[in-house]
């Protein structure tokens, strides 16, 4: 009976011990720390959790997958309008991949309380269910949050818009002062539509227009996106695109100013294509999205 029940206790053992993750221990320990650090309001320290490459998926209704920058950004957001915060963890759970094996990855569900940082009003109890997926590295690869984030900032009466200091945004805006050189004004015209519709299709940009003076010989390019890596990820694609000559033979640039706060790496590119830049970063106002 004895060396049965030993055998069914091995047995058990090399089981569990087949089904562990070797890295869910190690990457548990960093997703609590996250949330400590966030309870803190220490982003900095917060952040180098992550990788670079970060997908984040929000809770609001309708949001799209945000980058690293984004979700620092927001985090700030959550800091201004909220004091005392803390997450009380029901459970921490190991997850798995999509075959159901365990992949080091970390769930966990529990409830946040606040205050609303104008009135010193505690806020409801806010039931969540939090994700963290881990690369090679150990960095916080994917993050995703659930809970009733519109609620939340109705609760407190703030609607559903994400509002953050300019000086924090990852937004970068290209201002670009262009002469036609002698091309006609209806030329002009009908590139910069062409133009526009081949963009709007394949580039990331936010925001990208055209604004041509009365006379048609000036220009102003608007273009705006969300953080420097898609700028980046512009300048290859139009440097490496069917339109780089067209666009030179069409335009001169007499100046190209970039609003917002550019990463060394956006600076880097601009200086090794030749793109003389004059960078201008915020020293007030707020971007509302």
């Amino acid at each position: 009976m004895r060396k049965t029940i030993f055998i069914i206790f091995l047995l058990g053992f090399v089981f569990t011990s087949c089904e562990s993750n070797p890295n869910y221990e190690s990457n548990l320990t960093k997703a609590k720390k996250t949330f400590e650090l966030f309870q803190a309001e220490d982003l900095e320290t917060q952040m180098s959790f992550f990788s670079e490459e970060l997908v984040y998926t929000p809770p609001t209704y309708g949001a799209k997958d945000m980058s690293k920058e984004e979700f620092k950004s927001l985090l700030q957001m959550y800091h201004a309008a909220f004091d005392e915060i803390v997450y009380t963890p029901e459970v921490w759970l190991p997850g798995t991949d999509e075959n159901g094996k365990l992949d080091g990855s970390v769930r966990t569900y529990g409830t946040w309380n606040s205050k609303d940082a104008k009135t010193g009003e505690q806020t409801l109890p806010l039931r969540s269910y939090h994700f963290f997926n881990f690369n090679e590295k150990g960095e916080v690869i994917a993050q995703g949050d659930f809970f009733d984030a519109t609620g939340l900032m109705n609760y407190i009466g703030i609607k559903n818009t994400l509002t953050v200091e300019n000086e924090n945004s990852a937004e970068l805006t290209f201002i670009l002062e262009l002469n036609t050189k002698g091309n006609s004004k209806k030329k002009v015209e009908e590139f910069t539509q062409y133009l526009s519709e081949f963009i709007v299709e394949r580039e990331p940009s936010i925001v990208y227009g055209y604004y041509i003076s009365k006379d048609g010989k000036k220009v102003t390019l608007v273009e705006r996106y969300k953080n420097s890596q898609d700028g980046i990820q512009h300048g290859i694609d139009f440097i490496n695109g069917p339109n780089f000559s067209k666009f030179f033979e069409m335009f001169e640039i007499e100046s190209f100013i970039t609003i917002g706060k550019a990463s060394n790496e956006f600076k880097k590119f601009a200086i090794d294509n030749g793109f003389d830049i004059e960078y201008r970063e915020s020293i007030g106002g707020f971007v509302r999205r």
